[in-house]
């Protein structure tokens, strides 16, 4: 009985050993590449209270990056005014066809930033510090206000407002300031954010990595080899610029979110939508900048440098 029991035990065993070492043919690979967006997309004429226009140019007016790998993206004027992938069929009036997604990424998110007047306003990857983060809004005209309508000038204040809301300890885990010395140079500051301006202050440039991606290839291309040679997925993407008078972001969803309810606090965060990718225009606007010339991803060692050069107007 012993004997039948450990011959069982064994066959099971190696059964399972079998089926992990099944190869499925699939080719999964973090994706790797650089984006580059332009100076002048992240330049804006401020206006003060007493009509003087100033003129900054900033890495804090770069919005959330969307980056997706789509089957074909068509030029400008073909299916939008700008480039955007190709679409499924329409099932519904005024809702555009899907565009099916192979899979993507934002660089920069949009966070829950504990006040309500914030709601929609701050991506990660983009401030320095708390106090970079206040000095920002006080730069635009738009200066903070906590929930009782006082303004807040201290960096300080928002951030333990966060840890308190969130019940966290650390700038880590709020995910709203630079957290990590990034480019190693043993500090932490703005060199650590998602975009640092280039040698040539011509471009602030950031990287990007498509985590555990599956690679899709053109399945009636003969003589290749996937993820070398063959004609893989189209990698395209766009920013999203902040409104020019709220300074919210469009591609957020300020009814949905986490929902505060203490003491003198009652709103809800906001959260990024949830069908981005699969239907950018509803959501790209005027002033958003879109990649002008998508790239052909067929090899899965190749690292892109895709440009976001193609301001939406």
């Amino acid at each position: 009985m012993r004997e039948h029991t450990s011959i069982a035990l064994l066959a099971l065993a190696g059964a399972c050993l079998s089926g992990c070492a099944y190869d499925e043919g699939l080719i999964i690979e973090n994706l790797k590449g650089t984006i580059k967006i332009p100076i002048e997309a992240a330049t804006r004429t401020i206006i003060d209270e007493e009509g003087n226009a100033t003129e900054l140019t900033d890495p804090r007016l770069i919005g959330p990056v969307y980056l997706g790998l789509y089957p074909s993206v068509a030029e400008a004027n073909v299916l939008e005014r700008y480039p955007h992938p190709e679409l499924g069929p329409q099932y519904q009036t005024d809702v555009p066809g899907d565009a099916y997604p192979y899979g993507g990424i934002s660089v920069g998110d949009i966070r829950f930033a504990c006040l309500e007047f914030l709601t929609c306003k701050v991506v990660s990857g983009r401030y320095a510090d708390w106090n970079s983060l206040v000095e920002w809004f006080q730069l635009i005209q738009q200066p903070i206000l906590d929930n009782q309508g006082v303004e807040i000038s201290d960096g300080e204040y928002l951030r333990q407002t966060c840890y308190d809301l969130l019940n966290v300890t650390s700038d880590a885990e709020t995910r709203i300031t630079a957290y990590e010395d990034r480019n190693g140079d043993g500090e932490t500051n703005e060199l650590d954010l998602d975009f640092v301006l280039d040698d040539a202050g011509e471009y602030y440039v950031g990287d990007f990595t498509l985590w555990q991606q599956e690679f899709f290839w053109d399945q009636d291309q003969e003589n290749c080899t996937p993820g070398l040679d063959c004609k893989g997925f189209t990698l395209w993407g766009w920013m999203d610029a902040p409104s020019s008078l709220s300074f919210k972001y469009s591609t957020c969803e300020d009814g949905l979110g986490q929902n505060i309810e203490v003491y003198d606090a009652d709103f809800i965060g906001g959260r990024p939508q949830a069908d981005l990718l699969n239907f950018p225009s509803i959501y790209i606007d005027d002033g958003d900048w879109v990649v002008g010339n998508p790239y052909q991803w067929d090899n899965i060692d190749a690292r892109p440098e895709l440009i976001l050069d193609f301001e939406v107007q």
